[in-house]
């Protein structure tokens, strides 16, 4: 499938989505091709999940959650972890860039930390497009 240049960023109902709020409110500009999707918990995200947006054709998937002493299920960060460790082998192995996926977390209501971290990763994925097509 075609690479359609979208990029999906996964967030926790909790860090990662009330930095998207908090970005709103705060007016930081985020890349208009990224696509925020809300889910209640980073743990909650299978790695099959993840490969099914490469399959449909994201250019790359950031997942934004909580840092681990802020989780609110207590349980989300590990099993976040596990689950993209997998995602991350399966991609790697599917012969997507390294940069194209990648896991952060950011802290509750931090809308300009929110928004610097999803610009820093587009703008990671065009300078690997750009590498290629040079």
């Amino acid at each position: 499938m075609k690479r359609n240049g979208k990029v999906i960023v996964f967030t926790c109902n909790w860090g990662g989505y009330s930095g998207l709020e908090a970005a709103g409110r705060q007016q930081c500009a985020y890349p208009p091709e990224v696509y925020p999707i809300r889910v209640m918990c980073l743990g909650r995200i299978s790695p099959g999940v993840i490969l099914r947006a490469f399959e449909l054709g994201a250019a790359g998937v950031l997942l934004l959650g909580c840092p681990p002493e802020e989780c609110h299920y207590g349980f989300g960060n590990r099993r976040a972890e596990e689950n993209f460790g997998i995602a991350r082998d399966l991609v790697r192995l599917l012969g997507y860039p390294r940069r194209s996926l990648q896991m952060d977390a950011v802290t509750m209501a931090d809308g300009s930390a929110w928004a610097k971290k999803v610009r820093n990763f587009v703008d990671g994925l065009n300078s690997v497009r750009r590498s290629r097509t040079t």
